[in-house]
């Protein structure tokens, strides 16, 4: 009695013999973490580029923004960006200083993309760039009356100029009696050429279409003449 006592401690008492004849189904691990994990896929479709989009993208990339930033601004995703990047092989530039910009600014137009790039120590293919980005231009051999030649450096500019008066006896005026003296440093230095004026004033009446004299006149009479 007392053995059986002790076995009917262990029995549950909500469980019957009729439960036993049934197999409940049994789930593995793996099923149940292959319904958690399982999730409904998103339908999603390629957006194309235009070709607005495409030069934005070359210009934010070329002025040195980042991927992201450029995702941004063209409402994008990275992975978008960066596909499109390869694509179009777009090189990312390093920005250029305040005082590079400037240089830029003042001897483009002499020195052209290859002159800057070397003495600024920057890629060829980013000055040109940037000169574009700027709305630089340099002109052409044939632009000026005489040509320039494409060899002229910035150490050929006139640093200094001065201004002589002869007093020569025959002179008119005083633009007739001086002489523009152009010097290539800002200290003393050697003169590098000199020019009578009333030659350069009507150089420069011819350039800026103005009636002969009306330089020389500005010079000695003030606006009245002008």
């Amino acid at each position: 009695m007392d053995n059986c006592s002790l076995v009917s401690q262990d029995v549950n008492s909500d469980c019957s013999f009729a439960d036993l004849l049934f197999r409940r189904p049994s789930v593995s691990d793996k099923a149940v973490t292959t319904a958690l994990v399982e999730k409904p896929k998103l339908k999603t479709t390629r957006k194309s580029w235009s070709k607005k989009e495409s030069e934005l993208l070359t210009v934010l990339i070329r002025q040195g923004k980042s991927s992201a930033f450029a995702a941004k601004e063209l409402g994008r995703t990275l992975c978008a960006v960066d596909g499109q990047i390869r694509k179009l092989n777009i090189q990312r530039c390093k920005g250029l200083t305040i005082k590079q910009e400037q240089f830029l600014r003042d001897n483009y137009w002499l020195l052209g993309a290859a002159g800057c790039a070397k003495k600024l120590n920057r890629n060829q293919a980013t000055i040109a760039y940037y000169a574009k980005y700027l709305d630089l231009k340099k002109p052409t051999r044939d632009d000026v009356n005489p040509p320039i030649p494409r060899c002229l450096l910035p150490y050929d500019m006139v640093k200094r100029v001065s201004v002589l008066q002869r007093k020569s006896p025959t002179s008119k005026n005083k633009v007739d009696d001086a002489v523009v003296i152009f010097y290539d440093k800002n200290g003393p230095s050697t003169p590098m050429m000199a020019m009578h004026l009333d030659q350069l004033c009507s150089a420069l009446d011819q350039h800026f279409n103005r009636r002969p004299g009306v330089t020389a006149q500005a010079l000695t009479h003030g606006y009245k003449a002008v």
